[in-house]
C-alpha cells in the first residue's frame, strides 16, 4: 500500500518546485498551502503554478498578523480526511503545533516530520532570526518524529542533541536547470553585448538588497579588480539600493544594478557569469548558489549561509567570513586567475558537487521508512 503524505507548507518558491513535484509522485500526496505567493518576494506565480505536477490545497487564512503573517485554519480537516501515515510540516511554526495538538487528541500514529531551512551558523551560533524561533525549536524538537535539514553540519548537530535528522539541501534538478539555461544562451549573449561586457570575467550577486545580504562587502572587495578585466553585476532590488549605488560611485567601482530578475531574464544572467558571490551575514540557506552553480558559475559563499556546504574548496569555488573584505578581495583575484576570460558566451559545465535525483531519491527512502515504523 502506498504511503500517505500530507505536506503543510507556506507556499512553494520556485527552487521547490521540483521537491514538491517529486513527492507529489512518489507517495499519495497531498499538498496544503497557506499563501499564494511568498509574503517577502513577489514572484510571477502563474508561471510557477504552471509548473505544478501536483494540484495544492490553499488553507483558509482566519486572521491577518502584522508584517504580512496570517493564521490558517482546516489543518485538523485535512488530517482527518486524508488521514496521512506520515505529515510533511514548515518549520516550527503554529501549524507544526496543530499537527501535534491533532495527533495527540485523536490518538494517531502518523509520524511528523518538519522541514527545517536553518543553517550551521543558526543553530550552533546562535545567529537566529529570532529568539521565538529559537525558542521553538528547542520546544518542538523532542516532540516531532525527525528533522529535513539542509545543511550536513546542522545535521550533525541535531542528531548529537536529539537523535534525529536528515538531511536534503534546497537544490533543483540539474537535468531540468540545466536545459532551460541551454536555451537563454542567446538571451545572455544579448546581454553581454548591451552592457560591453565582452572580453571581462563577470561577478554576480542575485538577491535581495537588504543589509542582511551585505552586498557592501562585495563591492569594497571588487573595488581592488582590474576594471578592464571584471566587471560586477547586481541582481535585486530594496531599500539599500541607493547607498550601494552611492558606495560604488565613491569606491569609482562601476557596478551594474539591474534590478531584481527572475524566469529566463535571471537564468540568462547566471549563463553569462563567470564568478557567483555570496556575501550574507544571515542565510538559512541561499538557493541562489545552487542556480549558480548549476549554471557553471565558480561560486564565494558566505562561511554563515547553509548553501556554503555545496562548496568544494577551490574545485567549484571558496568559502569566507562575511566581514572579511580583505579575504573576499583576495579570493576575487584568485578565481579571476583561475578562470579564463571568454570572448562569447556558451553554457558552462555543471559545477554542482551533489546531485539533485540522488538526493531525492534517498528522500523518498527516508520518508517510506518513517512510515512503515508507526
Amino acid at each position: 500500500m502506498m504511503t500517505r503524505l500530507l505536506i503543510f507548507h507556506p507556499t512553494v518558491a520556485p527552487y521547490r518546485i521540483d521537491f514538491f513535484n517529486d513527492l507529489s509522485e512518489a507517495f499519495h500526496t497531498r499538498i496544503c498551502l497557506r499563501y499564494w505567493n511568498l509574503r517577502d518576494q513577489t514572484f510571477d506565480y502563474q508561471h510557477i503554478y504552471a509548473h505544478f505536477r501536483f494540484k495544492p490545497h490553499y488553507l483558509k487564512e482566519a486572521l491577518r498578523l502584522r508584517g504580512g503573517r496570517s493564521f490558517s485554519v482546516g489543518y485538523w480537516k485535512q488530517l482527518d480526511d486524508f488521514r496521512p501515515d506520515v505529515v510533511l510540516t514548515e518549520e516550527f511554526g503554529l501549524g507544526t503545533w496543530m499537527v501535534l495538538l491533532h495527533r495527540f487528541l485523536r490518538r494517531r500514529k502518523y509520524k511528523v516530520v518538519t522541514l527545517c531551512d536553518d543553517s550551521f551558523n543558526m543553530v550552533a551560533e546562535a545567529n537566529d532570526f529570532s529568539r521565538i524561533h529559537r525558542w521553538s525549536r528547542r520546544m518542538v524538537t523532542p516532540w516531532i518524529d525527525n528533522l529535513i535539514v539542509v545543511e550536513p553540519k546542522v545535521e550533525d548537530w541535531y542528531r548529537t542533541r536529539y537523535g534525529k535528522g536528515f538531511c536534503f539541501p534546497i537544490i533543483q534538478d540539474e537535468d531540468r536547470m540545466r536545459s532551460q539555461y541551454a536555451k537563454v544562451v542567446e538571451r545572455s549573449r544579448e546581454l553581454q553585448t548591451r552592457y560591453a561586457l565582452k572580453g571581462k570575467r563577470v561577478f554576480l550577486f542575485v538577491g535581495r538588497l537588504v543589509a542582511l545580504k551585505n552586498v557592501e562587502t562585495i563591492i569594497r572587495a571588487f573595488a581592488r579588480m582590474n576594471p578592464q578585466e571584471n566587471a560586477l553585476v547586481i541582481v535585486g532590488d530594496g531599500p539599500e539600493k541607493d547607498k550601494l549605488m552611492h558606495l560604488s560611485d565613491a569606491l569609482n567601482v562601476q557596478a551594474l544594478f539591474v534590478g531584481r530578475q527572475e524566469g529566463d531574464a535571471l537564468k540568462a544572467w547566471y549563463v553569462l557569469a563567470d564568478v557567483f558571490v555570496l556575501a550574507s551575514v544571515q542565510e538559512a540557506f541561499g538557493a541562489v548558489t545552487n542556480e549558480a552553480l548549476l549554471a557553471g558559475c565558480m561560486a564565494l559563499v558566505s562561511r554563515k549561509a547553509g548553501s556554503s556546504s555545496l562548496i568544494e574548496e577551490g574545485m567549484n569555488g571558496f568559502t569566507f567570513e562575511p566581514t572579511d573584505v580583505e579575504t573576499l578581495a583576495r579570493l576575487m583575484q584568485n578565481v579571476s586567475v583561475m578562470i579564463e576570460k571568454r570572448e562569447g558566451v556558451c553554457l558552462k559545465p555543471n559545477r554542482m558537487s551533489v546531485s539533485y535525483r540522488e538526493c531525492m531519491d534517498k528522500l523518498v527512502r527516508f520518508l517510506a521508512s518513517s512510515a512503515s515504523h508507526q
